[in-house]
């Protein structure tokens, strides 16, 4: 009996999950983070929002993906801090670049420049205009290099 009964709650729970998790898609820039829309209107202000994926999981908004009618594509955690920033071949606003990633660019890739970057808990990545990949962890050391 109670082999039932818990089977049966399990049910309804792994049920309840999926009712309520999910994505969601939008126009609407109220349902991004105040520090997402200003992060957007700072850094991005001539492109509009093409639309917002909301990904969700049990009750919680996971995180946000947002596409710009300039082809910009923004990922940002549930509190609106940027995670990744991916312009489709344009430079990054210079802005998202850290000081330390700028200096490495100008003295070994002063003819490239970044079109996408990713913030990690210990990491920045960025992609670059000449297909190079580098990866620095947050003493500014450069960790990774790929062609």
């Amino acid at each position: 009996m109670m082999k039932k009964i818990l089977s049966v709650l399990l049910v309804m729970f792994l049920g309840l999950q999926s009712a309520c998790a999910g994505d969601v898609i939008t126009h609407d820039t109220k349902k991004l983070p105040a520090a997402a829309r200003t992060f957007i209107s700072t850094y991005f202000a001539r492109a509009q929002v093409s639309h917002i994926k909301i990904e969700s999981e049990l009750f919680q908004t996971k995180k946000y993906e947002v596409l710009l009618t300039d082809r910009t594509e923004i990922e940002f955690d549930r509190h609106g801090e940027w995670l990744e920033v991916d312009c489709d071949e344009k430079p990054v606003p210079m802005g998202l670049v850290p000081a330390y990633v700028a200096a490495y660019l100008k003295e070994n890739f002063p003819d490239a420049y970044v079109i996408k970057i990713e913030r990690e808990r210990r990491e920045i990545e960025v992609d670059l205009s000449n297909d190079w990949s580098l990866t620095f962890n947050t003493k500014g050391e450069l960790i990774e290099i790929d062609d």
